[in-house]
């Protein structure tokens, strides 16, 4: 019986204890990701690409752990499918920080410009709102006031594509070798992955949002 209802009782606090652990590891990644591509540390680019990798492996490890409470708990403080996305949508973000200094250092690109570092200061500035967005969940009662989170989040990622865009564009005048313009062009398509990953993560809690309010 003891086993029955232990199953059958939703643990809220494991889910929202992991989720907001996550959220702090994404802030953490954030940072280096943003002092990786800024050059705001004397520490050496490789050290920090080596720092973004671990910490990209200890959010693989927190993931792991909220799918397996997923598979152990038959009744979740949100619906199954809303926690798997969540979940993925922020492991998706951990990833493609980690990726575009993994390929940056492959490409031989440790110099970006302007473009890539404002992107970096607001995917740092997004995590922070993501932050707190994702400890708000906990409360049901007030998940309307999150809405004026989402709306910036949002606008974060749109700003982002478009100044993405215009580097775009901006790639053919400044560069006429074609193997340069793809190794530009591939840092940018993986730059704008994680502004899509990013967008993404905020369409799930928009949904949870509408659903719970």
């Amino acid at each position: 019986m003891a086993l029955l209802q232990k199953f059958f009782s939703p643990d809220g606090h494991k889910f929202y204890g992991l989720f907001d652990q996550v959220a702090d590891k994404l802030q953490e990644m954030s940072i280096t990701f943003h002092a990786t591509l800024c050059h705001t540390t004397e520490d050496p680019f490789e050290l920090l690409v080596d720092r973004l990798a671990k910490m990209e492996e200890e959010n693989d490890v927190l993931t792991h752990k909220l799918f397996v409470e997923l598979s152990k708990n038959f009744i979740t403080p949100f619906d199954r499918e809303d926690i798997h996305a969540m979940a993925s949508g922020l492991d998706d973000i951990a990833d493609l920080q980690y990726g575009v200094v993994r390929q940056m250092k492959s490409y031989g690109l440790q110099q970006v410009g302007v473009t890539s570092q404002y992107v970096a200061g607001e995917i740092k500035h997004f995590t922070s709102i993501l932050l707190q967005t994702i400890k708000g969940l906990q409360d049901k009662r007030t998940l309307t006031s999150l809405k004026t989170h989402c709306l910036e989040l949002r606008r974060i990622t749109v700003t982002c594509d478009s100044r993405i865009d215009a580097a775009v564009a901006g790639l053919f005048p400044d560069h006429t070798e074609p193997v340069v313009i793809i190794k530009w062009m591939e840092h940018f398509q993986m730059l704008r992955a994680l502004v899509d990953k990013c967008a993404n993560a905020v369409g799930v809690i928009e949904a949870i949002i509408i659903k719970y309010e």
